[in-house]
């Protein structure tokens, strides 16, 4: 865990610039920090199916028919269960073009499928999730989630990640600035640097337990 200020401050030294502020500025130091973070998150995500970072969404706020406004730091869904009965029943992912066609989905009986969609609400301006059947009610509706990469602002700003992660980010940021600087023997330096975190990074989240099951069997199956 480092604040943003310190980040900063590594950033600068990694790329031999820590009196270069006329040339580059804190502020796009700290653009290159944040989409370092972007970058990173991403891979982590896209290396997990997003189940490194999966959160519960809590309870949804009905938007309309068939549809509950989804948290606004969304990044990309996870998982969605409804409970029928007293049981969860795995969703599965509907093509939105068979609305008309979900709409008919009877709302009784386990055997019947759950299925929903996504969509950007540009009035809402942030996502939503269309769910058919209807749930009973909102309570019923269990959600995990990617929450959106952490953004840095303050200098007081703390990256919550373990340390080898913000040292990737310290490196990547580091090439940015080299990069700009057209300093490319030191950028080629920090990406060697870069990759060699980058697998201590990839072996440490297949260590964790992730999964790819993607439904609760019962057992004796």
């Amino acid at each position: 865990m480092a604040t943003l200020s310190i980040i900063r401050e590594q950033v600068r030294a990694k790329a031999d610039i820590q009196n270069d502020g006329n040339h580059i500025s804190d502020a796009e130091v700290d653009g290159f920090i944040n989409d370092s973070v972007r970058h990173l998150h991403s891979l982590l995500v896209d290396g997990t199916d997003g189940q490194l970072f999966a959160k519960n969404a809590g309870v949804l706020t009905k938007v309309g028919t068939f549809s509950y406004q989804l948290p606004s730091d969304f990044s990309q869904l996870v998982s969605v269960d409804i409970r029928t009965q007293g049981r969860y029943i795995r969703s599965t992912a509907a093509d939105p073009q068979d609305y008309a066609q979900l709409t008919d989905l009877d709302n009784w009986g386990l055997e019947h499928p759950r299925r929903h969609f996504l969509r950007w609400s540009l009035a809402q301006g942030r996502g939503e999730l269309f769910i058919f059947p209807e749930p009973d009610a909102t309570a019923d509706v269990a959600v995990q989630y990617v929450p959106s990469a952490p953004s840095l602002s303050a200098d007081a700003d703390n990256l919550t990640w373990p340390d080898f992660w913000h040292q990737w980010v310290v490196f990547d940021a580091a090439i940015q600035c080299t990069n700009k600087g057209e300093n490319f023997a030191s950028s080629n330096a920090l990406s060697v640097e870069r990759g060699i975190i980058e697998k201590r990074i990839r072996d440490h989240i297949r260590s964790m337990s992730v999964t790819s099951f993607r439904t609760i069997r019962p057992w004796g199956y």
